[in-house]
């Protein structure tokens, strides 16, 4: 997963509260167009990977799903948008004006894709492709085609072109309304909208009937049309929900009142500020970026957790069955044991090359082994640009303060960026040395920071200096065996959670007995007014 600066850095730095090191190589433009190609295959290859167990995973639940019961009653992603039931006054019809030359053509390929799907039974003799090889993250994977995700993408394509000739009802809990009075459109906004409808109908058309547009790419400019018009309708803000799942750094929390109310009204001022820059012109990225603005407001108010994604993914039934395909899906056992055998395989293979361990394999030395296979030399082009960083656990590498000591005295750094967290920001603001670190020293009596649910329960911030971080460590671990002494007896009334805390409160603590600082604390409860300025004053330049 990729994310702007502004996300990361808001995550890293305010809610997780770390501070953020650059360290500038001296490199030509050739040098770093280099370095960023090498990274960007390394992100291709790991998303390739990902994509692929996911589509094996995917295909072992249909065939689960077809061994025993009606491969109808599975769920496509995409499809949840939508009911069986007729729309006859629906005006998709008439806002697509297909000539007869145009309907002939769409029923052909609809022919097409049905007969594609028939003859598409999947057999044993059809899956003895090898899987893609694990053993490097550097190696360039094919995408796995999957019998299931084959007729998955057709499902898609056969809906879109049977809709717009035949509209089914919308499935309305689908949609969210944002009724308030600053979510409502101007004229000139619904005069807008429709200049957009007008250029989402000419790119889903040409899809159609010029183009071989992916599936995921027709029923995206679908429903882009389909909540646009709604928008217009309504004359209001309508859009579709998602299914928020996958990878997030911490899960949603819930906030006091009073912090919900301020947060919310933070994002109908960033909501008025996208809307304005989505308004200014018609483009796709513009579309994605509005989309996924709502669907972080939906999850916010709804208390989800969010997850980008391009794709509208609510599951649902296809609303368009056709038996005569499905019947001829009958799966046999051997295919079934063969698809669950490739999905456990490469599952284990995957997080084999992706795995994670504290000391050997974390994400600080990882990093370095990485450079190490792209750079052996540390140069680019014959420009010496590194000294190497040795990956292994023995080098101490992997504590990030370490490898930052080396990288900071480098002869090949020609530069040093620090961009301090949030309680560093907030602490540097503050003029009296007792209260900077004295008072902010201790959780107790700390106004910067308030305990949450992210953090476990523990005495002194550690962060400041090294000299007497073994003597405020030690308090910290003798805190934690306290704690996880009460958590015993207080078990059966909280079922374990202050026991948990307390041992969570030995285990970060006891680093620090040895000079090392693991625990920020962290800060989920922020809101925009209680950011410094000097937070913004210090982006990349």
């Amino acid at each position: 997963m990729r994310e702007s600066w502004d996300d990361f850095r808001f995550q890293y730095g305010v809610i997780e509260n770390r501070n953020i090191e650059f360290y500038e190589w001296k490199l030509n433009d050739k040098a770093k167009r280099i370095l960023r190609q090498k990274w960007n295959e390394l992100y291709l290859v790991q998303e390739t990977h990902i994509q692929n167990q996911k589509r094996l995973e995917e295909d072992w639940e249909w065939k689960d799903v077809t061994t025993k019961e009606d491969p109808l009653s599975y769920s496509i992603p995409g499809f949840g948008y939508f009911t069986n039931l007729p729309d006859p006054d629906a005006t998709y019809p008439n806002l697509f004006s297909f000539t007869n030359e145009e309907l002939e053509q769409i029923n052909a390929k609809i022919e097409s894709l049905k007969s594609s799907q028939r003859e598409s039974i999947p057999k044993e003799e059809n899956n003895t492709n090898p899987l893609p090889e694990t053993k490097s993250a550097f190696q360039l994977v094919p995408s796995i085609q999957t019998d299931t995700n084959t007729f998955i993408q057709t499902e898609r394509k056969l809906f879109v072109r049977q809709f717009l000739q035949n509209p089914v009802q919308l499935y309305e809990q689908a949609f969210v309304h944002l009724n308030q009075n600053e979510f409502l459109l101007t004229e000139k906004e619904v005069a807008t909208f429709q200049t957009y409808l007008s250029e989402l109908k000419n790119e889903l058309k040409s899809c159609l009937l010029f183009e071989e547009c992916n599936d995921w790419e027709e029923m995206t400019l679908l429903l882009r049309i389909i909540y646009t018009n709604r928008s217009i309708a309504e004359k209001t803000i309508v859009f579709p929900r998602k299914n928020f799942q996958g990878f997030s750094y911490i899960e949603y929390l819930s906030l006091p009142e009073t912090v919900f109310i301020t947060k919310q009204n933070e994002y109908g001022l960033l909501i008025k500020e996208k809307r304005d820059e989505f308004m200014k012109s018609y483009h796709p990225i513009h579309y994605f970026n509005w989309e996924s603005l709502l669907g972080k407001y939906l999850s916010f108010i709804e208390g989800k957790t969010y997850t980008e994604g391009i794709e509208f993914n609510w599951l649902g039934k296809n609303p368009y069955p056709n038996p005569k395909i499905h019947q001829t899906k009958n799966i046999d056992s051997k295919v079934y044991l063969r698809s669950k055998s490739n999905w456990e395989t490469y599952t284990k293979n995957v997080q084999t090359l992706y795995s994670y361990h504290l000391v050997f394999q974390n994400c600080t030395n990882e990093l370095f082994q990485y450079m190490n296979l792209m750079f052996p030399n540390g140069s680019i082009e014959g420009q010496r640009f590194w000294e190497p960083l040795g990956s292994h656990w023995i080098r101490f590498n992997f504590v990030p303060s370490i490898a930052a000591f080396k990288l900071a005295n480098s002869s090949y750094t020609e530069k040093i960026k620090i961009v301090p967290s949030y309680r560093n920001l907030k602490r540097n603001q503050l003029k009296s040395w007792s209260v900077k670190n004295i008072r902010e020293r201790i959780v107790f009596t700390s106004e910067i920071y308030q305990p949450n649910p992210l953090d476990h329960s523990f005495l002194f911030f550690t962060e400041e200096s090294i000299w007497n971080r073994p003597i405020l460590g030690f308090a910290n671990v003798i805190w934690g065996i306290g704690y996880t002494g009460m958590g015993i007896v207080k078990s059966p009334m909280d079922k374990g959670k202050a026991f948990i805390e307390g041992t969570e409160t030995i285990f970060y603590s006891i680093p620090e007995l040895f000079f090392f600082n693991i625990r920020k604390g962290h800060f989920p409860l922020i809101t925009a007014e209680e950011i410094p300025k000097e937070y913004y004053e210090n982006t990349l330049e």
